[in-house]
This record gives C-alpha cells, structure tokens and sequence, in this order.
C-alpha cells in the first residue's frame, strides 16, 4: 500500500491508495510549529493499528521542494525542511518522495485517465492558479521546480495587476478565484448585472450561465487568457491534453467550452487537436498523485 499526503494551509489530507485508488483517508489540523512529526505519527499509528507495510509516503507540498528538501511553504510560513532526516525517525526503510502539490494533482488525474495520455498539463484555477506537466507517468520538475508554474506567466499587459509573486501581468491575478472577482468589480459599473456586489467567482460564472452581461463577458475575457497561456504551452511541451481542475472548474463545461473556442484562435495549427478536459479527480487528485511520486 501506498500513502499520499496533500499538505493544506489548514488541514492535512492522508489517503492510503491501492490500485491508484484511495481506500481509506483522514485529515488532520495543520499545525505549523509539529506539522510533519504531527503527520508521521498519524501515518504510524494509521498502519499500526491496521496492519499495514507501507511502499512508499508522497507528499504534495504547497511551495518549492527540491530532493524532499522543503525550500518555502509561503502559505504556512514553513522553509528549509529535510523530509528525509524526519522521516528516518519514523520509516527509515519505506521510499519518501515530496514535489509541489500542483505536480502531484497533475499525476494523479494522469494516471487515472482512462484515455492512457503519455504527457498531459493540469491546470488548477483556486485561489492563484497553479499546473504541473506529466510526461510517461512522472512529474516534469524543471531545474528550479519551476516548470509547473503557470500562473506566473506574464499574460496581461492590459490591466497588468500586481501579483503576490512581486511580478505584474500574471495569468493567476486575471484567472484565479481572486482574479475573475477583480476583473468582475473592475467593469461593474459597464454592464447591467445581476452579480451581488460582494461576489465570488462562483456567483460570476452562475450568472454567466444564465446570460448575464457581466458574468459572460468575464467569462469570455478569463477564457482568452488561459486560452493564450495554453497555446503558448502547447508549442513547449506539445502534450496530448490539458486537465482544468481546482475550485473554480466546478463550473463545468461552461468554461473549458469557451477555452476551446478561444484556444482554437490562438492555438499554432500543429497543437489545435491538443484536448482540454474537466479534471475528475477532486481532492483525490493530490493525494493519488503525491502517492505515485
């Protein structure tokens, strides 16, 4: 058996994954000062009590991790963790591996798609905008665990916002959760609407679904942008698809359909068959994927 663990900013998920399937999972409270002496007992006392031998423990880290070194976890304030010294104490015989918690949702919904793709980009449009690349079943890292990073292309030098990065114009301050509701406010007063003023980017896509000028023509302006950052990705790595997963995919087809329509505008004429797909995984997708690390 296997175990992914999907580190939150406030709860830590565990799955025990058989088959590429979770057959058990808890989570915990994210507590920075024992985060992972906290995470390892949990995983001792998990198999322990159930009499399990572990093959390996992933881990999905929200921040840069080279060789199961933790450089900085921004969102919890954590840096300059050795994942292989902590582990010892715990499982000094069972196989660690840690990456970006983008990457492991980006194998997760790869191995578990059915259509078998060889390279795939995953996309997760949440609270910033986060990705990985899959390539035969492992995580594309780059030299600087950068590769994933999607949401720190420049995109936007119409608005060009300031971006938590310190850089301006990133595709995450116009497609995330943060980025559709400020495009939403910042054109508020153009459009009749029915979005309530103190809005999140759900109430913007339900009301683009229902024809709303203002919810559509967000819609159609976050779609381009991703539409051109997919096209530019798809001359690089020329995968076989791209997965639109995180929170604000929830809104279904309405979005990957207006992707699609602008992908196939900017798209270079050898990548326009590239399929862009709804991920499937959920939650699950970090904790599968951190386990096949």
């Amino acid at each position: 058996m296997r175990c992914g663990v999907d580190v939150g900013g406030t709860t830590v998920k565990l799955g025990f994954v058989e088959g590429k399937k979770i057959v058990d999972s808890f989570s915990i409270v994210t507590k920075k000062e024992t985060l992972f002496d906290d995470i390892f007992s949990k995983i001792v006392e998990y198999t322990k009590k159930n009499n399990i031998e572990l093959e390996s423990i992933g881990f999905g880290i929200p921040g840069i991790v080279r060789d199961n070194y933790i450089v900085k976890m921004p969102n919890i304030a954590i840096s300059g963790i050795d994942l292989n010294v902590i582990s010892k104490k715990y499982f000094p015989n069972v196989r660690i591996k840690a990456s970006n918690d983008a990457n492991c949702a980006a194998l997760g919904e790869a191995i578990c798609d059915t259509d078998n793709v060889k390279s795939s980009y995953f996309i997760t449009l949440g609270t910033g905008v986060g990705g990985g690349y899959v390539y035969d079943g492992k995580v594309v890292d780059g030299v600087n665990c950068a590769c994933g990073e999607i949401g720190h292309m420049f995109i936007d030098h119409i608005h060009n916002f300031k971006c938590g990065c310190g850089l301006s114009g990133c595709l995450e301050t116009v497609t995330s959760a943060t980025g559709i509701v400020r495009l939403a406010k910042k054109y508020y007063s153009e459009f009749e609407t029915k979005i309530p003023a103190e809005m999140s980017a759900k109430d913007v896509f339900d009301c683009a679904k229902e024809g709303d000028q203002l919810g559509v023509f967000v819609l159609n302006m976050v779609s381009e942008y991703l539409a051109k950052a997919l096209a530019n990705l798809a001359v690089v790595v020329d995968c076989e698809c791209f997965y639109i997963g995180g929170g604000v995919s929830k809104c279904g087809s309405i979005l990957t359909d207006c992707i699609k329509k602008y992908y196939d505008k900017y798209s270079f004429y050898a990548t326009k068959d590239t399929k862009i797909k709804l991920a499937k995984l959920g939650n699950d997708a970090g904790m599968i994927g951190a386990s096949y690390l």
